[in-house]
């Protein structure tokens, strides 16, 4: 006996709404007819192999499937796919769309764009990946998009030979997000990116045409916050453009290119809200990082991989300066070495991963708590009485050793003061006790505790007594007696 029978269609709709799993629904219209048709009038999503074969199934699927939202179409092979038609009569049913994607549907040409763009009313996200139409396509959505808001594009591979005049988009006003991969021609998009008003991000990733030009016509009130240049054709003209007309920058990824210090040291004097930094390929010195790590008191995540001019000086300069830091990436930079890392063991209080991969001078074995070891000696070294520590294995907050290969550590609670806190009130204890009578008194073991500073190893901590250290071991039992 079905009890649902007695629930109206809209509670069953309502409920489906919850089963955000693709094979939960799948699985949950197979129990009768009336959850199948209610399932497919709840789905939002629908993701199809769009070949051919799927051309005489297009009315059906789409009379089911009458609530769609978002619409992936991927063929899965480069020589079949659906064409300008089946585009047509696909957007034509679902004037809802506010998401489509499409990958390799390389049977589309740009007479389609314009005719199911126009159908695409309500459209916020377009993505297209290895499509055979080219940058008039892509002009054509945006004409007809007004509430485009992501416009993601992935190696056209079909140009135009010239274009007469310059587009009118008006997609412009609404777009916040540019994704332009492996895209050569980028005159053509440089009209877009100077008419967008209200970007938040831009990503150039790839290509071989030159983006100087682009950048340098950004407006100097852009609202730009996420800005992405890898491996692109950008050197310090285009980098000095961005970090003066986007002033609320906070996530940056520079990789490869023709960047220097000229370029690193404007983002250090125009981006201070910077709150992510990503250095991938570029010969960054202690000149430009220095000002990026005394102006960005706001950078939280740093990656620095590939650079031979990163050395331990960098390193100690980002320790010394970057208090706001919680994650540090390093990564091929072969010229630190472990006494680069270990700066991070009294500096950057706030750092909560430290990731070291494959730097040659790295040997290994890194001592983040060496720093405060060498504190606590300094403490006891008047008096020459250290407290005996019984040996403990690390706990959680205690700083991790590990190999080579990558270095991953948890800040502990003792960074945000004093390091040594602890011990200066266990010695003030000690002296007290031998003040008078100038002899130590017993002092009992104590195992460490979450916020005591350790003197680590590679797998255990462990501190010995002075007086056992220095002469007989059995000194302490004789003066005792």
């Amino acid at each position: 006996m079905d009890y649902t029978n007695s629930l109206p269609d809209e509670c069953l709709a309502l409920i489906f709404n919850f089963l955000i799993f693709t094979k939960d629904r799948k699985n949950s219209s197979l129990v009768s007819h009336r959850w199948l048709r209610i399932e497919a009038q709840t789905r939002t999503r629908l993701s199809l192999k769009a070949r051919s074969e799927l051309r005489p199934f297009i009315p059906s699927i789409f009379n089911r499937f009458n609530s769609l939202t978002q619409l992936v179409l991927r063929p899965f092979t480069f020589v079949d796919s659906i064409n300008d038609n089946d585009m047509i009569l696909i957007t034509s049913m679902c004037p809802n769309l506010t998401c489509l994607k499409l990958d390799a549907c390389r049977q589309l040409t740009d007479s389609g764009m314009v005719v199911f763009s126009k159908n695409c009313k309500k459209l916020k996200e377009f993505s297209c990946r290895d499509c055979m139409f080219s940058d008039l396509g892509i002009f054509a959505l945006l004409d007809n998009s007004s509430q485009l808001e992501v416009l993601d594009v992935y190696k056209l591979c079909n140009y135009p030979t010239e274009v007469k005049a310059t587009p009118n988009f008006r997609a412009a006003e609404s777009l916040k997000v540019i994704k332009l991969w492996y895209v050569d021609n980028e005159r053509l998009f440089e009209p877009l990116i100077i008419a967008s008003k209200n970007l938040t991000s831009l990503n150039l990733i790839g290509g071989n045409g030159s983006w100087d030009r682009s950048l340098e016509m950004i407006p100097n009130d852009s609202c730009l916050v996420d800005v992405c240049l890898e491996d692109v054709n950008v050197s310090d003209v285009g980098l000095i453009s961005v970090a003066q007309n986007c002033r609320a920058l906070k996530k940056l990824w520079v990789g490869w290119g023709e960047i220097g210090d000229e370029g690193l040291i404007a983002v250090g004097k125009h981006c201070v809200n910077l709150q992510e930094l990503t250095l991938y390929g570029v010969d960054a010195s202690y000149v430009s990082l220095q000002v990026i790590a005394t102006n960005c008191q706001n950078l939280v995540t740093l990656y620095l991989s590939r650079s031979d001019t990163i050395t331990d000086v960098e390193m100690l300069c980002i320790a010394e300066k970057c208090i706001a830091l919680k994650i540090l990436i390093i990564e091929k930079c072969h010229e630190v070495s472990d006494r680069g890392i270990e700066a991070f063991a009294l500096g950057c209080p706030n750092l909560a991963e430290i990731s070291v991969i494959k730097c040659d001078k790295q040997e290994g074995v890194i001592n983040l708590n060496a720093g405060r070891a060498k504190a606590v000696n300094a403490i006891t070294s008047d008096s020459g009485v250290q407290e005996h520590v019984e040996e403990v294995p690390l706990v959680a907050n205690d700083v991790a050793v590990t190999g080579p290969e990558r270095v991953s550590t948890t800040s502990t609670s003792s960074r945000n003061g004093d390091p040594s806190s602890n011990f200066k009130e266990r010695a003030k204890a000690v002296n007290a006790i031998t003040s008078d009578s100038g002899v130590q008194e017993h002092v009992e073991e104590v195992p460490l505790v979450a916020t005591d500073v350790a003197v680590t190893g590679p797998e255990r901590v462990s501190t010995t007594s002075t007086s056992s250290r220095n002469g007989d071991p059995s000194s302490n039992f004789k003066e005792r007696s």
